[in-house]
């Protein structure tokens, strides 16, 4: 299923063409049947030549209802761009053109219209006309359609030209799904249902979505799609979704989302500005030569089925655009949206949103300061990961160049940032003057008598287990660190035992797989010191108030998962055969190797998460 739209000047026969295409009148407003005009988005459908349905998304042409028009476009899978033969291109013509390409379109098709009103002559030079400036707005040179409603000639050619077109497309990438409110009402029957273009993956009779801005759950009661009820439907469709109440009701610009979409929603957004359709400039000029898009300057932001008043604060030095809206808005990461100036029709922007800007002054400041940095980063991924989302990248970008250090896009391999001046460390890459900073700080901590602890390496890295084990193992593979049990230390360090606590560590040895438990095999006065030995790398304690040397634990950890592999389950017996010991030591053993997340306990079986190190977990 795919969803198309009209896009063009006011009066040149949108309405008319998706009449003659679906037999449906899209207009259904008094105000528009009194008119004559469209002012509000009409939908239709009709049956495909390959048996699917085309759902059909009708806008508005005048200029006044040009936000309206947006709302329309923002989900299309391809418009057809209409210009009459008589008329030929016109101003809005030349912006609903400009709107397609911002929203990404994938495809546009040109429809000549009313050509009972022009000579042969006259409708070829239109074509030809009309040909050249799209091609100019969209970048590709788009296939056109001549066609008379009136005398019903072209509009098998343009069926046929849809089709073909629409066969061209890839088939939509299904993730999760997100859908913009544009209509909303109450049954006679009560409840509320909603419409809107349906994205991103499919949605089925049952599931609850998350209302956004506000946050909400909603209950999906029923879907239909073209007035036929559907237990499931996939991407991209015109859907009615019939909702659980609430109190405040839906409106239009609202996002319905499933898990999995990565969401933006606030009232201070972050954006990246894109040169506008057919140039190489960010914004026009006013009259006295300055840029419409500047600190302080109001505008109004067409997002999604979204519209909403904004003041913008271009960052210096960067593309980047804080927007701060007038009202919560959502959408999915890197959505793209359009700005307006305030109260006319003149497109003064386009771009994609990325995230929500820092709060406080503090986080604008550091925002400003990284953002040239940022930009630079963005440009050199562009080259070294084409396939990297805008959104992805400048996500990667601030975070680096914000904090020093960042996660790596999933999709985004160590190599691709070798050539940046970045280091990677796993899946984390670090500036190298953070790296630097890193560093130092951890070979201090290790300097120390008493060596690195877990504990302390995590609290210093600032990072999650997984990321902060590459940092170390890092270090250990560039010689700055050496690894002893579960201690860091300066390579040819030892640790600086007194000789109590020296004699100690040899009774513990001693002890083997036993280990010392004070109160019964030592003295209760032993269980400080043992505790200090844990501390130093060189014990680890188990439930039950038993104390194993680092080394026995190693070794019994090793034997019970030799030859295995991760996600591997075993039993408690095979550990108890393959180390002698009884069932008062082996569970205290491998509750120990799942707190270190060598183990992952499901019901009466152990899962292997990962193996242990050479040297220790």
């Amino acid at each position: 299923m795919r969803v198309i739209g009209t896009a063009g000047h006011v009066d040149h026969g949108k309405t008319a063409l998706i009449l003659a295409l679906t037999n449906m009148d899209p207009d259904r407003l008094p105000e528009e049947k009194a008119r004559g005009m469209t002012t509000d988005l009409g939908f239709a459908w009709y049956q495909g030549s390959d048996g699917q349905d085309v759902g059909v998304v009708d806008v508005p042409g005048h200029e006044r209802y040009l936000r309206n028009m947006a709302a329309g476009a923002w989900g299309l899978d391809m418009a057809l761009l209409v210009v009459a033969a008589d008329d030929g291109w016109m101003p809005q013509s030349q912006v609903h053109a400009s709107i397609l390409a911002c929203m990404g379109v994938s495809r546009v098709l040109i429809v000549v219209s009313k050509t009972d009103l022009a000579q042969r002559e006259r409708t070829d030079s239109v074509i030809a006309d009309v040909t050249e400036r799209a091609a100019k707005i969209l970048g590709y040179r788009p296939h056109a359609v001549s066609v008379s409603v009136k005398a019903g000639t072209g509009l098998s050619e343009l069926k046929q030209a849809i089709a073909c077109e629409l066969a061209s497309l890839p088939p939509p990438l299904e993730d999760s799904a997100y859908c913009y409110v544009d209509r909303h009402f109450t049954p006679r029957g009560g409840g509320s249902v909603v419409t809107g273009t349906l994205r991103g993956g499919p949605l089925a009779e049952g599931e609850r979505l998350v209302l956004l801005p506000e946050g909400d759950q909603a209950k999906i009661k029923a879907i239909q799609t073209h007035r036929r009820g559907q237990e499931l439907v996939r991407p991209a469709a015109r859907v009615a979704l019939s909702l659980s109440s609430r109190k405040d009701g839906y409106r239009r610009g609202q996002l319905l989302v499933k898990d999995g979409v990565r969401t933006i929603s606030g009232t201070d957004l972050l954006a990246v500005l894109q040169p506008l359709p057919g140039t190489d400039t960010l914004c026009p000029l006013d009259k006295r030569g300055r840029a419409l898009i500047r600190p302080g300057v109001e505008a109004e932001l067409a997002l999604g089925s979204a519209h909403g008043e904004v003041v913008l604060w271009p960052l210096k030095d960067s593309r980047l655009v804080r927007v701060a809206c007038a009202q919560a808005l959502a959408c999915p990461a890197g959505q793209p949206f359009i700005l307006i100036r305030k109260g006319g029709s003149d497109l003064i922007g386009r771009g994609l949103v990325i995230g929500t800007a820092p709060p406080g002054q503090a986080g604008r400041k550091s925002l400003s300061a990284s953002a040239g940095q940022a930009e630079a980063l963005v440009a050199a991924l562009a080259s070294s990961a084409p396939a990297l989302a805008p959104s992805q990248a400048w996500d990667f970008a601030l975070e680096l160049t914000g904090r020093g250090h960042a996660f790596l896009p999933a999709d985004l391999p160590p190599t691709a940032v070798a050539g940046l001046n970045l280091l990677a460390a796993g899946r984390v890459a670090f500036t190298q003057s953070a790296w630097n900073a890193l560093s130092a700080t951890l070979a201090h901590l290790a300097s120390k008598p008493e060596g690195l602890g877990r504990v302390a390496a995590l609290s210093a890295c600032s990072l999650s287990d997984t990321a902060a084990d590459a940092v170390l193992s890092t270090l250990v593979a560039q010689g700055a660190l050496t690894r002893s049990e579960a201690t860091w230390r300066i390579p040819g360090q030892a640790p600086t035992l007194s000789p109590a606590l020296a004699e100690l560590l040899k009774r513990l040895g001693k002890a083997g797989a036993a280990g010392l438990e004070p109160g019964a095999s030592a003295p209760k006065t032993d269980a400080p010191a043992l505790k200090q030995l844990c501390s130093l790398g060189l014990a680890v304690p188990l439930d039950g108030g038993i104390f194993l040397a680092s080394r026995e634990y190693a070794r019994l950890s090793a034997a019970i998962l030799a030859g295995m592999s991760p996600g591997q389950l075993f039993g408690v017996g095979l550990a108890k055969e393959r180390t002698g010991l009884s069932r008062k030591y082996i569970l205290p053993l491998l509750n120990r190797m799942e707190d270190r997340g060598l183990l992952k306990r499901r019901g009466d079986e152990r899962e292997v998460l990962r193996l242990p190190h050479a040297n220790g977990d």
